[in-house]
């Protein structure tokens, strides 16, 4: 089996697993969505990550993301998913459930990551004006 099949089989087996934890229902989807990601450094230093996933697929409660980042349980995202209703994408705040490493090659990972929605925010026009 050749270095690519190999991969590909490892990433089919790692989505098995996460469909047979779900709780409802899931669509595959196939969308790049822009996300934002900050990390405590220390007691007074956050990091801003900023990048491209991909949505593999998503319920009503959430999503699985592959991302080019390592996420922790529990940590937030946020996430703009494109929409066909509207002509500009949502915001979603997600929180991972759990996330595996996907070894793409001997210096490129992948992560796969579970996670459920907490809310969509508002788009700017419908934020509240400040006085």
């Amino acid at each position: 089996m050749g270095k690519p099949s190999s991969q590909l089989l490892r990433v089919s087996q790692m989505i098995q697993v996460a469909r047979e934890r779900r709780d409802s229902k899931r669509a595959p989807c196939r969308l790049v969505c822009p996300f934002k990601l900050t990390k405590f450094v220390d007691k007074s230093t956050v990091k801003l990550t900023k990048g491209f996933g991909h949505a593999i697929n998503k319920s009503v409660r959430g999503m699985l993301l592959l991302l080019p980042v390592p996420l922790n349980r529990r940590q937030v995202v946020e996430i703009q998913v494109p929409s066909e209703a509207r002509k500009t994408p949502s915001t979603k705040l997600v929180e991972v459930c759990w996330a595996r490493p996907l070894p793409i090659s001997d210096r490129v990972k992948m992560y796969l990551a579970g996670t459920r929605f907490f809310f969509e925010l508002p788009a700017p026009r419908q934020l509240p004006q400040a006085r």
